[in-house]
């Protein structure tokens, strides 16, 4: 889905059936973009903009969130070491949720290319310079599908149902991103995810962090994420839920944020896998 060269990344979006490339170069001035061959319409640029902020989380401003962990004990070294690592987003709901669930009770490597295999079967593509640039696919691309069709990229059975059943949530009009962000609470937002068969409160959590930018959405019983908090000796048992909890009040309105820089410590120094499991 996405190419990556020594200065910059290349990836392909779809626009109103519009296909367009995108060349991102990043710098200490912000992003630069520039499109592949072509004139597109203002409304157009207006999206694309919308959409690398939304993905790059562009418009939060990170100080008081260094402010906080600067004075964190252990973790007070991420204020510097990692400073500009912001939280990368999936901006498209219905990938953030497929991806969970491909994810469930696997590693992330073979979780991957799952994704890969889905992708390139069932996505749409741009064809430029020679290259293909997938686009994952749409719950309209599903319409069609049988659950049956994607055990082929080994997916499991359950999986395979449970990815044709969130794309009919969405194609009934049950789901979709805006019908979420409108909710008033995050219980709410949290019960009208799980209440599509194959979601689970850990892709919920999961989703509502990453897509909707619910900062104070934690993915609870992530496996990441109990390796870092016993790493740092912030608890000692990985079934602390209450110690657990306590420590994310020091981080309040910023709790993805901190969960995503305890993930990025664990890459940093060790290969761990995340592995989640929904029942």
């Amino acid at each position: 889905m996405i190419r990556i060269y020594d200065d910059h990344f290349r990836k392909a979006l779809i626009v109103e059936n519009e296909k367009i490339i995108l060349d991102v170069f990043g710098d200490t001035e912000g992003l630069k973009v520039t499109i592949a061959g072509k004139v597109l319409e203002e409304e157009t640029i207006v999206y694309i903009k919308q959409y690398l902020a939304e993905w790059f989380d562009l418009e939060n401003n990170l100080e008081n969130y260094y402010a906080i962990v600067s004075s964190s004990g252990t973790l007070n070294y991420m204020s510097t070491a990692f400073y500009g690592l912001r939280l990368i987003g999936i901006p498209d709901l219905f990938e953030a949720i497929v991806w969970c669930i491909i994810g469930q009770q696997i590693n992330l490597t073979f979780a991957y290319k799952i994704k890969r295999r889905l992708v390139e079967e069932y996505g749409r593509c741009v064809v430029y310079q020679g290259d293909t640039y997938y686009v994952f696919p749409s719950p309209q691309d599903f319409i069609a599908v049988n659950p049956q069709d994607l055990l082929k990229i080994q997916l499991s059975k359950s999986k395979a149902n449970y990815i044709i059943e969130v794309a009919k949530a969405f194609l009934e009009g049950r789901i979709s991103k805006k019908i979420v962000a409108g909710l008033p609470s995050f219980e709410l937002k949290q019960q009208l995810l799980m209440s599509v068969k194959g979601i689970g409160l850990w892709t919920a959590n999961y989703v509502l962090m990453k897509c909707l930018r619910v900062h104070d959405s934690i993915p609870y019983g992530d496996a990441g994420l109990l390796n870092a908090l016993v790493k740092f000796h912030i608890i000692e048992d990985k079934k602390d839920l209450v110690g657990t909890k306590q420590f994310f009040r020091q981080f309040k309105d910023w709790e993805s944020y901190i969960v995503f820089y305890l993930w990025h410590s664990l890459s940093k120094d060790a290969k761990i896998n995340s592995v989640h499991r929904e029942k």
